[in-house]
């Protein structure tokens, strides 16, 4: 049976740089002397640091100081390992979007950590909401341990917190004396010309754990991300590492190919993923009746879509999975896995074909799903 590969969020596998990377490979292998006979350190490997300092000074007007990034196994591992640094015992408040992505609700509940919620609009997180929130937990003596936020391009829902509300944010969370964490890996996935700066770049005295990934721009088999943290408590999250460092091998040959190529790399492969991007926009609008209302994104790989309040979502899955069309439901990025209509199409790995001939399959699927009147 076809498949329509609408669940992940993974970059288009034709512009994976094979030869590329072989290339790099061949190159920096003969230089790394005994860099492989040793464990790559809790910081890693100093090049790639270096250069993701870089990229973060050429995307954002200011450098991250080399001595405050920490390689990771992905940014998963990142999201890991600052809830076990904070979430001391069960029951421990984290502050997140109301949705947010399924991987760190994964990682923050098995912790034992309690998630709890703060609604969203077209703009991200409301800042009203979280005032109120934060306010209501203070009143019963609970501290957040920190606030979770996915300001750019946020997952599922697309959306870019403007830089008023970024600062509001950072006023708010000082004023509670509470970190907050900046998953900032879709920043550049980019498809218009729009930047708002991230978090750790605006002066303000509130700590902010700043976290980045590869996997977008690569692939996620790459498994590299980092995280750059004030120096208190990057070391109090080194502590945490329990693997010895992530792999020098993958960082070496990253950075030897992202030396010269990362931003003809970022601009070929953001400009493949728009016109994908533009394709399910086309796709979505001619289905009003099974798709109400869906996420314009600037950026990232998803579209967050709005299905009719009639829908069996259960069902629509059911039958979604039979035709082979996979997404992901919107109650896995729900902080309290509240079934809800919605749903997140990823755009970045599906050819043009699957998007053409797997949307017309899914409205299909919504419109036959549809509860029956009582």
């Amino acid at each position: 049976m076809k498949t329509y590969p609408f669940g992940s969020g993974r970059p288009d596998p034709a512009s994976f740089p094979n030869r590329g990377l072989a290339e790099a490979a061949m190159r920096i292998l003969p230089e790394l002397g005994d860099e492989l006979a040793r464990y790559p350190g809790s910081l890693g490997y100093e090049p790639l640091r270096k250069l993701m300092s870089r990229r973060f000074a050429h995307r954002e007007g200011v450098a991250l100081p080399v001595d405050r990034i920490v390689l990771t196994t992905g940014s998963m591992q990142a999201v890991t390992l600052v809830a076990q640094v904070f979430v001391d015992s069960p029951g421990d408040v984290i502050v997140l979007e109301e949705y947010t992505y399924s991987g760190t609700l994964s990682a923050y509940r098995k912790e034992k950590a309690e998630l709890v919620g703060v609604p969203l609009d077209d703009h991200g997180m409301r800042m009203d909401a979280l005032e109120e929130t934060l306010a209501r937990l203070a009143s019963t003596n609970r501290k957040p341990k920190f606030i979770y936020t996915l300001a750019t391009y946020q997952n599922p829902t697309g959306s870019i917190m403007p830089l008023g509300r970024r600062r509001q944010l950072l006023d708010i969370a000082g004023r509670y004396a509470i970190p907050v964490v900046e998953d900032h890996c879709y920043a550049d996935t980019v498809y218009e010309d729009h930047h708002e700066p991230a978090l750790w770049t605006l002066e303000h005295d509130t700590p902010v754990i700043h976290i980045e990934s590869l996997s977008k721009i690569l692939g996620p088999g790459i498994r590299l991300g980092y995280l750059a943290a004030p120096r208190d408590l990057l070391d109090r999250i080194i502590q945490y590492r329990r693997d010895g460092g992530t792999s020098s091998l993958s960082a070496a040959v990253v950075c030897e190919y992202f030396r010269e190529e990362l931003w003809s790399h970022v601009d070929r492969i953001n400009a493949i993923v728009r016109k994908k991007r533009d394709l399910m926009f086309e796709m979505l609008s001619r289905f009003p009746d099974a798709f109400e209302w869906f996420s314009r994104p600037r950026g990232g790989l998803f579209i967050w879509v709005k299905l009719p309040d009639v829908t069996d979502t259960a069902a629509c899955e059911r039958l979604a999975e039979s035709m082979g069309v996979d997404y992901a439901p919107g109650r896995a990025f729900h902080v309290s896995n509240k079934d809800v209509p919605y749903i997140r199409l990823a755009f970045g790995f599906a050819t043009h074909d699957d998007i053409r001939t797997g949307i017309p399959i899914l409205a299909d699927c919504v419109r036959g799903s549809r509860k029956r009147p009582d």
